[in-house]
């Protein structure tokens, strides 16, 4: 089979012929028909994930993905082959990944989940939502803005952040954006109520103007230090400020006065859950910046669409 692989850490990842893996105890095998791009995957790649788990080589990289079970090893009762799945397909030891041909993961994996792809969405869409769904949703709640709080959300235009203006939206929170100019109008209609464009004015400024009396929480999903420290001030008091992308110091995590913290995903099966659920009720949609074949990921994973300014996931389309 066709996959994107590594033979160590720090390898270029390289799309090569392996032999298509069976399942074992208490795992299922998948056709992979669509996989989905994260940061995630460049840092295991590059073994900055080393220390959290068991990795085996070659090792076939992506967690994101669609397909339909083929086989299932003994004590799989959850799933049975015909199933379309989607989900973070991160299980321990990680060997086989969603970039390939077929995927064998653990029916219930270790630090991932698995869940059936909602009724009639095609593969391509439902791979673009697992890791960047489930991190808005958690996320979102996290800040606890209650209905009709006002939120910042930095960076409102990538992965997460397109699932994220949504996820607020259906709270009936109130959102302002970051957002360039070429996206600003579709920001807009995923249910930013305000949207700051990057460059045209400080955002400090446009804060006084759109939140005088004071943010409710800010979502930093840029990572961006300076900024998040800046932004302090601009939370009231028992507000919070979240980053997803270590975007938080020490020093800012300390202030008593908000609650200030570097997000990490949490009760991923569960936020699967009810990000599919949303999404059949129609309250959140994923937003694809382009699909790209198979062979194309190393490009993908070494950020060269960058400068294509793409709003939303990149996914692979596999089968």
């Amino acid at each position: 089979m066709r996959a994107i692989s590594i033979e160590r850490f720090g390898d270029t990842p390289e799309l090569t012929k392996l032999p298509v893996p069976e399942p074992g105890l208490g795992q299922i095998q998948v056709t992979i028909e669509a996989a989905a791009i994260n940061p995630l995957d460049v840092a295991i790649a590059s073994g900055a994930l080393e220390w959290l788990g068991e990795y085996r080589f070659p090792l076939t990289l992506g967690l994101d993905g669609a397909g339909t079970v083929t086989a299932i090893g003994d004590d799989v009762t959850r799933f049975r082959v015909g199933d379309r799945v989607v989900g973070q397909f991160w299980s321990q030891p990680l060997h086989f990944g969603t970039f390939a041909e077929v995927c064998v993961a653990q029916a219930e994996p270790a630090l991932g989940a698995l869940a059936t792809i909602p009724t009639g969405m095609p593969s391509h869409k439902a791979a673009a939502l697992p890791t960047a769904g489930m991190t808005a949703l958690g996320a979102i709640e996290h800040t606890q803005v209650p209905e009709g709080g006002t939120l910042l959300i930095i960076g409102a235009t990538g992965g997460v952040g397109t699932f994220a203006v949504q996820a607020a939206a259906a709270r009936g929170i109130r959102t302002i954006a970051t957002a360039s100019a070429q996206h600003a109008e579709q920001v807009r209609e995923l249910g930013a109520s305000e949207i700051v464009v990057r460059g045209a004015q400080p955002l400090d400024q446009a804060l006084r103007q759109l939140a005088p009396e004071g943010l409710d929480a800010v979502l930093d999903l840029v990572g961006d230090r300076s900024l998040t420290s800046s932004l302090a001030g601009t939370v009231k008091d028992g507000g919070a400020l979240l980053s997803t992308a270590f975007g938080l110091d020490d020093q800012l995590m300390a202030d008593a006065r908000i609650h200030a913290a570097n997000y990490s995903l949490d009760r991923k099966p569960e936020r699967l859950g009810e990000l599919t659920k949303l999404v059949t009720a129609g309250s959140i949609r994923p937003v694809i910046g382009t699909v790209l074949p198979l062979g194309e990921a190393p490009r993908g994973l070494a950020g060269d669409l960058r400068t294509a300014r793409l709003c939303g996931k990149t996914v692979l389309q596999v089968g």
